[in-house]
């Protein structure tokens, strides 16, 4: 009963901003439709010029933080995501530091030293792609193609990969919350 009245205060919550958000948008973007949500106005600064652009921002965040900086995001969590999702069924059949099959449990069998080498090489990556996530330029290009996979493509095909990478990401972070709830949930293996 607990969680049934904390989701109907968080929707009410998200209803409560966005109706404030509306009424700002309703004025600039002068009552366009979005692509992604007919049923409600179009954000006025997404205009379909990124790649994967549909015009989703039931939220209004493309108003309050930069789109450049909202994109690196979204490309950094989508790549954690599909690792993370890789990960998850992986340590499930595959127990390498810890005998521990479940993915969630195996962080605290882990113990703390190994955490806290995690921690620390994820700090470095954030603080060595600080000025690429936060400072101008194509979002989410840190120039890392060890393998070229990028070397000798069109626009036109480099264009399609990034929207293949955006697709995937989202995915992937819609998969790894649902792996996440259902190993809470059931404590069964994901496949």
């Amino acid at each position: 009963m607990f969680r049934v009245i904390v989701f109907i205060a968080l929707i009410s919550a998200v209803f409560g901003l966005r109706s404030s958000v509306n009424n700002v948008r309703s004025v600039t973007s002068l009552n366009a439709k979005s692509k992604a949500l007919p049923f409600l106005e179009a954000p006025s600064k997404l205009d379909g010029s990124m790649i994967g652009d549909n015009g989703f921002d039931p939220l209004g965040f493309s108003d309050l933080i930069p789109l450049t900086y909202a994109r690196s995001a979204e490309l950094k969590h989508g790549r954690v995501a599909m690792l993370a999702a890789f990960g998850f069924i992986f340590q499930q059949y595959v127990h390498i530091l810890t005998p521990e099959a479940d993915p969630i449990k195996a962080v605290s069998a882990l113990g703390l030293g190994p955490n806290l080498q995690i921690l620390s090489f994820i700090g470095t990556i954030e603080l060595a792609t600080w000025k690429k996530t936060y400072g101008t330029g194509e979002p989410g290009n840190y120039n890392f193609d060890p393998m070229g996979q990028s070397k000798g493509k069109s626009k036109a095909q480099m264009d399609d990969l990034k929207l293949k990478e955006i697709k995937n990401g989202r995915l992937a972070m819609i998969a790894i919350m649902g792996m996440i709830i259902q190993q809470h949930i059931f404590g069964t293996p994901t496949l």
